[in-house]
């Protein structure tokens, strides 16, 4: 960074910052590229499903606002509170749509400026519709459960929509023999979790979902907020045991994350690195009983935020 002064109790980065996204190095829990020959994931203790991780080639979710807060912040923190805890790195009525693939690049505001405190939450606010492309090179043939009944080595997103459980032949993946021919799944987060029928304040929030990358593990609260930014209940009921919505004004996911690491300003602060780490983002899943692969579905990030 350059040209930074300190003012009073403001630093004050008068340069545009920067959103880096970068896959970190290092082993990475349940990733494909762990399977050997026509290996098939063990079944996973937490989510009950055979899934491997891989980083997705493209993530693309429209962000509204990006925050560094002292503590954390909910749906029903009123606006002077917020304003209180949080400092804003970037604002956007509208929203940007912003592909957080690794290597990519987003630019903040410029003339940014940091009230001198402890920073312990990052705060991001983002649209329920994103698009993820997947693809991995498998060491050798895997079949996919898609409309064609693929199979090969390279296997990629189809384009398709991800839902939780998908039907026989609407894999969300597909393979090839010799080469990718991806296409960006799109999913929406208007419900969260899988609650027990009834259970309707669950599917609009989910507690400290953690998520562990390279040894570091990150909270996440989830809230799940209709067009007017208030927490979505009440619209709701059940057919059998599958959660059916009656209203389609759900806008908007709320993630407000403990950071691994405080981020401190002080006068001596002279740069602020902004990094978010989407190693194992995307999850490819098989068959629980069998060796077909079936859905792609995403699995989460962590803000990496740092001061010099």
């Amino acid at each position: 960074m350059k040209n930074i002064k300190l003012m009073k109790a403001l630093t004050v980065f008068s340069a545009a910052l920067v959103f880096q996204f970068f896959s970190a190095t290092g082993a990475q829990a349940a990733a494909c590229s762990a399977l050997t020959g026509t290996n098939v994931p063990t079944v996973d203790g937490v989510s009950g499903e055979r899934l491997c991780t891989v980083t997705p080639t493209s993530l693309v979710f429209k962000i509204y606002e990006l925050s560094l807060c002292t503590a954390a912040v909910t749906p029903t923190t009123s606006a002077s509170d917020k304003a209180a805890l949080c400092q804003t790195l970037f604002s956007s009525s509208t929203g940007k749509d912003v592909d957080l693939a690794p290597g990519s690049v987003f630019s903040l505001d410029a003339g940014l400026s940091l009230v001198e405190d402890t920073y312990t939450h990052g705060l991001l606010k983002m649209n329920i519709t994103a698009s993820m492309k997947t693809e991995f090179q498998f060491l050798s043939s895997r079949a996919a459960d898609d409309a064609g009944s693929t199979s090969g080595a390279f296997c990629f997103s189809n384009g398709t929509d991800i839902t939780e459980n998908p039907s026989a032949g609407a894999g969300q993946m597909s393979c090839h023999a010799s080469a990718f021919s991806t296409a960006a799944n799109t999913v929406n987060f208007k419900m969260l979790g899988n609650p027990a029928a009834g259970s309707n304040f669950q599917m609009n929030k989910e507690l400290a979902v953690p998520n562990t990358i390279d040894g570091v593990t990150t909270n996440t609260d989830l809230y799940v907020l209709d067009s007017d930014s208030t927490l979505s209940t009440g619209d709701i009921t059940y057919s059998g045991s599958d959660a059916v919505l009656g209203s389609n004004d759900r806008t908007y996911i709320l993630a407000d994350q403990s950071l691994a690491t405080d981020v401190v300003i002080s006068p001596s602060t002279t740069s602020l690195d902004i990094q978010f780490n989407v190693t194992g983002s995307s999850s490819i899943i098989f068959d629980v009983g069998g060796t077909d692969m079936d859905a792609n579905t995403f699995e989460g990030l962590q803000f990496l935020f740092s001061a010099n």
